[in-house]
């Protein structure tokens, strides 16, 4: 890909997703992301699946909710938004999705209801085939399907549970034809509600003692969810198969937020290898927080052999030349040249850490962006326009040690 890969990705595409392990800026670049869409007059949406309140703060709202919450329009227009364009964002509440879907799939208000209050139902809707990813991704869906918005963004949780999301369509769809639904769901179906006891004695022996334990008619509720939710599989499988197709879709795309720390790279490149085994192209990588050298790539050392010592002898002039009398020009003078040593070293070492990302966005055809450790956290709209202009190369960051994007 070129240059302008990424400018497609926020000009065409409908869902841009963000992956990556945790303490990367993930979050900030997924909303620095959607603010770049919003300044082409799109109208974006970040979602977060991160119960943090990092991207609120950072877009100076007071709270999120489950439903889109416009960034106001005088702090857009502050920003260089267009009024065609909008930014607005949102954190899921898994629980209120997965009830939307009960609500959306039940074949009566009667079945819904019965669902929704159903004792088994508040117990397992969190956990039920991975329903807090699979609700993750029908919001996802639902906003890529709303005419209110152009583009979608999603920061999703860091890496060890942001492949459960990817993967929970998938995992829904098993469990619905799953040899467990089909040995307890369909025989209660069949038999009617008292009927349950009969398919299956060895589980109503154990629910049986439980529900003298417990006091709670543990039988009767979860013999009447089974039946209820017989009656929800259809909508659900279909549903997972519709957002399944629409992550595999050339109207999505994945971008791969990273830092330079070894650790941090290690992961990257674990989880490269498992979107690769999952056949889920990646758009191009982001590699936050890197350290650079103001011209370029920073010399071996500073200063350069042959001219330390004239380097030496012109700063301790210049110290000498501002006139102050609790410091020694030369002592000063040396520890700046020692200070811009290590920082060039470690500008080769954020370089040298990150080359085989680099090699690897090669192999794939993927774009790389490096976006430098600014001076201070971002912490709100106009920190993250700095780093959408640092995306997009809009800032002065030039430090690219020769490594074509």
């Amino acid at each position: 890909m070129t240059i302008s890969s990424l400018d497609h990705l926020i000009e065409n595409k409908r869902i841009v997703v963000t992956v990556g392990c945790g303490g990367v800026g993930k979050t900030t670049v997924a909303s620095a992301l959607a603010l770049a869409a919003a300044r082409r007059g799109r109208r974006a949406v970040v979602i977060t699946i991160d119960p943090a309140r990092r991207l609120a703060d950072a877009l100076g709202l007071r709270e999120l909710s489950n439903e889109p919450c416009p960034v106001p329009r005088s702090t857009l227009d502050a920003l260089g938004v267009p009024s065609e364009g909008s930014l607005s964002a949102m954190m899921l509440d898994m629980k209120r999705t997965f009830d939307d879907l009960v609500e959306r799939f039940a074949r009566d208000s009667a079945t819904r209801d019965r669902i929704l209050a159903n004792r088994i139902y508040h117990h397992v809707s969190d956990a039920l085939a991975g329903s807090a990813e699979y609700s993750a991704m029908e919001k996802v869906f639902e906003l890529s399907e709303c005419s209110d918005f152009d583009l979608v963004v999603v920061d999703t949780p860091p890496s060890q549970h942001a492949l459960d999301f990817l993967e929970a369509p998938e995992r829904m769809i098993a469990f619905l034809d799953s040899r467990l639904v089909q040995l307890i769901v369909h025989p209660a179906m069949q038999a009617g509600r008292f009927g349950f006891r009969m398919f299956q004695r060895s589980a109503y022996k154990a629910l049986e003692l439980i529900e003298r334990i417990t006091g709670v008619g543990f039988l009767e509720d979860i013999s009447e969810f089974l039946l209820a939710f017989e009656s929800l599989a259809p909508g659900f499988r279909e549903r997972a198969r519709q957002v399944q197709h629409r992550l595999r879709s050339d109207q999505a795309a994945f971008v791969l937020t990273t830092a330079p720390a070894s650790e941090s790279v290690k992961q990257s490149i674990l989880f490269l290898n498992r979107l690769a085994a999952l056949r889920v192209p990646l758009a191009g990588i982001v590699i936050n927080r890197m350290r650079h050298w103001p011209d370029g790539e920073p010399p071996l050392s500073i200063p350069e052999p042959e001219h330390a010592a004239t380097a030496l002898s012109e700063l301790t002039q210049a110290f000498a030349a501002l006139g102050a009398k609790d410091f020694s020009a030369l002592e000063a003078a040396q520890a700046a040249i020692q200070a811009a040593d290590c920082y060039a070293a470690l500008v080769r070492r954020d370089f040298d850490t990150t080359s085989e990302l680099v090699a690897r966005a090669r192999t794939i055809d993927a774009f790389v962006r490096r976006i430098p450790e600014l001076p201070e956290d971002v912490h709100d709209l106009v920190g993250l326009g700095l780093v959408a202009n640092h995306l997009f190369h809009v800032g002065e960051f030039v430090a690219e040690r020769n490594i074509a994007q």
